[in-house]
């Protein structure tokens, strides 16, 4: 696709594009990163210089807002059902409402190394 039907595209989907990623080789696991219009649209720019002529090798789906490259997935070697099946049954687990994060990091007691105690505050300590 050349890069001025892409960007097009870009700016006519209605949610936010993104991109299926699957970065552990030899496996069907991937996860989906949600990109910013303006910011993958200004980085197309930087990428494929030469104006709206050049051509990415990108594909855009206007109705999902996906962004491909046809390279990418011949390199990852998936078959188009294992990167579907990457994709089944991604939800996000909601947290209960009375966890805290506090709680969830707990690292008991942290020693402090290299700082001295302040018994007395001195007004000249405080200018630099």
């Amino acid at each position: 696709m050349r890069l001025g039907e892409l960007r097009g595209l870009i700016r006519k989907t209605k949610g936010s594009p993104y991109v299926n990623v699957y970065p552990f080789p030899g496996t069907d696991k991937g996860f989906r990163l949600v990109l910013q219009k303006t910011p993958l649209l200004e980085e197309l720019e930087r990428v494929y210089p030469g104006g709206k002529a050049v051509e990415t090798g990108l594909e855009f789906n206007v109705e999902t807002g996906m962004l491909k490259s046809t390279a990418y997935d011949e390199h990852i070697g998936l078959t188009s059902e294992q990167k579907a099946a990457a994709f089944e049954s991604t939800t996000v687990a909601a947290q209960s409402p009375a966890a805290d994060d506090d709680d969830l990091l707990d690292l008991g007691p942290v020693p402090v190394r290299g700082v001295s105690l302040v018994t007395k505050a001195d007004d000249d300590d405080l200018l630099v």
